[in-house]
């Protein structure tokens, strides 16, 4: 795979799997070869958006291609290996590679006994808008994982786009997406909790999210420029044990669910905030203690 275009055939027309093809089209590293997915309107939507490529209804009806990327469901990708290798075709000079952040390259694996390059690429990048992720895709940091013929190719494709490519160790594929996870789905399910809390408050949902919005960018903006320990502001890195009494009593009376939650949180932060070295240690106990006593009431 040292010359451009390849023939890319895509299982798994989502939203990365629409997305993903339609960047490495435009960057003139592929052309779309055929399109298969779970229903024809996904293939053909997906067609529709990349502009190229060949709506097919089966896997069978592939056409041959030098790269495969498998874009299905976690659960479903060793499935669809295992489907793939039962074609008798020609596995020789093909890479396969999916784009799973928890599952490594070992799902493919009935393809590799078959003479295929096998890898998987992880883009840290949410897709949840096809149209925004072309403007923004670029830079993106990748996790890379596989048969090292196949990680080559993959870097040099990839490098079209631009992406930041890293390489991952198999066992450390579990952790990385856990991470991933946390700082992504994880801070959406916050912010939810937070607008929720607002809106116990009698605060209105525009009015909300106009108050966090900056609120959450700004954080988010010092935390990678300065460190977590840098940024942290508030109560808990004040010592403020007052303050974060009367949010637990409140959220005790009027918001129960969301209790664990700023429990969980807040003794994480007490442990980061306790780094800094401004807490004393009195402060640390008495703060401590009243995240226990909270849990008592769970």
């Amino acid at each position: 795979m040292s010359t451009f275009p390849v023939t890319l055939n895509v299982v798994g027309c989502g939203k990365l799997g629409t997305t993903l093809p339609r960047l490495l089209k435009d960057s003139g590293g592929v052309r779309i070869g055929g399109l298969y997915s779970r229903t024809v309107a996904h293939a053909e939507a997906a067609r529709t958006f990349i502009g190229q490529g060949s709506v097919v209804d089966s896997l069978a009806e592939l056409p041959a291609a030098e790269l495969w990327l498998v874009a299905v469901s976690d659960h479903a990708i060793a499935d669809t290996g295992r489907q793939l290798a039962a074609l008798h075709r020609d596995w020789h000079e093909v890479t396969v590679f999916h784009a799973s952040g928890v599952h490594d390259a070992g799902q493919l694996s009935l393809l590799a006994t078959l003479g295929a390059r096998t890898a998987s690429l992880h883009p840290a990048h949410s897709f949840a808008d096809r149209d925004k992720s072309l403007l923004t895709f670029a830079g993106t940091c990748c996790a890379l994982e596989g048969e090292p013929a196949a990680k080559a190719q993959l870097s040099a494709l990839f490098s079209l786009l631009p992406v930041r490519l890293f390489e991952i160790e198999t066992a450390a594929k579990p952790l990385y997406h856990a991470a991933t996870a946390m700082a992504s789905n994880y801070l959406v399910s916050l912010i939810a909790t937070s607008l929720s809390l607002l809106a116990k408050a009698g605060i209105g949902e525009q009015d909300a999210r106009a108050l966090l919005a900056p609120l959450a960018s700004q954080t988010a903006a010092n935390v990678f420029a300065r460190g977590p320990a840098a940024a942290l502001t508030g109560p808990i890195a004040r010592g403020d044990s007052a303050t974060v009494a009367r949010h637990l009593a409140h959220l005790t009376a009027t918001a129960p669910e969301t209790l664990d939650v700023y429990r969980s949180l807040g003794r994480a932060t007490l442990e980061l905030a306790s780094t800094s070295g401004e807490l004393t240690p009195d402060k640390v106990s008495e703060l401590a203690a009243l995240f226990a006593a909270a849990a008592s009431k769970l």
